[in-house]
């Protein structure tokens, strides 16, 4: 039974289904209510989810004692730490909501928006914290199906999660709603998802409700403590180009920040999918006591993530541009502009997705979390300044140059922390940045000539699949994959039986 490779798939798709959301939504809200209004929409959606913050480290450390007591055949831990999550998040949310319904006006006229904008934002953050708490419940159920290994659940919730939000603006949109009024629609999605997942989960919370005791208590917020910074760092550091771009910027190009964003999140999403099963199958093997194994997967694995890593971002970086062009038309060269550095800025962090996993498999997070200060730091130190010189091109090239250094930096200590498992060569590394970089001159080429010809909607479709023909090219190539069916055959087994820790691994220290 190939359980890896499903739930990386079915991780892959839930990322995918989000994005073709986003897709299919963003246009239709821009056309609605303009760029400007759009602007004041990013900042919002922001300024809600830095909320997130207080479930970011919580996530993984409850997904990790999950997954740990998944692997020990202990159901009932299992529940206790889903019953103690959910109660505290719930507490979370509500107070939160309550914040944002007390503080909307005064937090939206923070920013320089005109009047009437400025009272449409009011409004709607009104309204999307009530998303808050539904969000923060089913966050815990999300965290309960992720520690069980339940990924098609999760694929199947978020398409009928989309669905939802979809059909809302649609409505909302046709009946000549308000930006304020559009909100609505996250509602939606949040009560589709949180009931979908309910009932999903009901049947694995049989039995007897309860709460950790103490020490698991101490244990879980420790872990989540150390895991709190470096997750929330994504959020913030991912957020705070909004935000920033909103005290410096004016909205309509504010709006075209948060495209660039959504583009490049998006693709982080998409990428860091896999990393969710990853990060399941080193906490099983850690709560099973299989050392061996678990650095045994873990050598494999890190290889190929650094490859597809540095193939994906530099293609990524060179499509960009022809990807908004193709999705939203001319007249946003800025946000293709800023969605390629936004790209390379992610593209820097993920590649040391597996390195973070495995750390926090172990229940060793300080690594990650010490990352995390120090691109918060960078991200201050290079952003404000920046900003205040350059505007809206300054808030996105600081988060770049923070996400480079602290990318290095964490390169440079990992040994430190785990110097018991293998290190790529250096030559591996060099050749993928090669063949990299020939395979994005040929996409991005590629991408800018149908950008150039063919009607934007109707364009992000090609250059859609001329971006994943590159960037599988570049695997066939740099991995050095047979094509043809057997050769192919033998590397996707043997990948597999990597991931479920089946066989040796041929990954050599240098």
């Amino acid at each position: 039974m190939r359980t890896a490779q499903r739930n990386i798939s079915a991780s892959v798709i839930t990322a995918l289904i989000g994005i073709l959301a986003v897709l299919i939504a963003t246009p239709l809200i821009i056309d609605h209510v303009g760029k400007a209004a759009y602007g004041v929409w990013t900042v919002s959606m922001a300024i809600v989810i830095y909320v997130g913050i207080v479930e970011a480290g919580m996530a993984p450390a409850v997904q990790r004692y999950i997954a740990v007591a998944r692997g020990a055949d202990d159901d009932a831990g299992a529940a206790r730490v889903f019953w103690s999550t959910l109660a505290f998040y719930l507490g979370i949310g509500l107070f939160a909501a309550l914040i944002i319904e007390l503080l909307a006006a005064q937090i939206a006229s923070i920013f320089s928006f005109p009047y009437e904008l400025e009272q449409q934002a009011t409004e709607l953050l009104r309204i999307v914290g009530l998303a808050v708490p539904l969000g923060m419940a089913m966050a815990a159920l999300a965290n309960l199906l992720q520690g069980q290994g339940r990924f098609t659940s999760i694929a199947v919730t978020a398409a009928l999660g989309s669905v939802g939000y979809l059909t809302a603006v649609a409505v909302l949109v046709s009946c000549g709603a308000t930006l304020a009024q559009l909100g609505w629609a996250v509602i939606a999605q949040q009560v589709v998802l949180l009931v979908s997942r309910a009932l999903i989960a009901a049947g694995s919370l049989r039995v007897r409700p309860g709460f950790v005791s103490g020490e698991d208590a101490v244990a879980i917020v420790g872990l989540s403590a150390r895991l709190q910074l470096s997750v929330a760092s994504l959020i913030i550091n991912g957020q705070s180009d909004r935000v920033v771009a909103g005290l410096v910027a004016k909205p309509a190009v504010v709006g075209e920040v948060g495209i660039a964003s959504q583009l490049a999140e998006a693709g982080r999403l998409v990428a860091a999918a896999p990393l969710v099963p990853i990060f399941n199958r080193f906490a099983s093997l850690q709560g099973a006591q299989d050392r061996a194994a678990l650095q045994t997967v873990f050598a494999k694995v890190d290889r190929l993530w650094f490859t597809a890593s540095i193939g994906g971002t530099l293609i990524g970086i060179a499509v960009a541009p022809s990807l908004v062009s193709g999705w939203l038309g001319s007249g946003f060269a800025l946000a293709g502009a800023f969605a390629s550095m936004l790209i390379a800025a992610y593209g820097s962090n993920l590649l040391f997705g597996v390195r973070s996993s495995y750390l926090r498999a172990r229940g060793s997070a300080g690594l990650e979390a010490r990352l995390a200060a120090v691109l918060i730091g960078l991200n201050l130190a290079f952003t404000v300044p920046l900003a205040i010189a350059f505007g809206a091109t300054g808030v996105v090239a600081g988060t770049l140059i923070a996400y480079i250094i602290g990318g290095g930096w964490f390169a440079l200590r990992f040994g430190g922390y785990a110097p018991e498992v293998a290190r790529i060569p250096r030559r591996a590394l060099a050749g993928a940045v090669l063949l990299g970089v020939a395979f994005a001159l040929v996409g991005g080429s590629l991408a800018a000539l149908v950008a150039s010809v063919v009607p934007a909607g109707w364009a992000l479709l090609p250059i859609g699949l001329i971006t994943v023909a590159a960037w599988i090219g570049f695997l066939a190539c740099s991995l050095r994959v047979v094509p043809t069916r057997n050769g192919l055959g033998r590397w996707r087994n043997e990948f597999e039986a990597q991931l479920a820790g089946r066989a040796e691994s041929t990954t050599q220290s240098p």
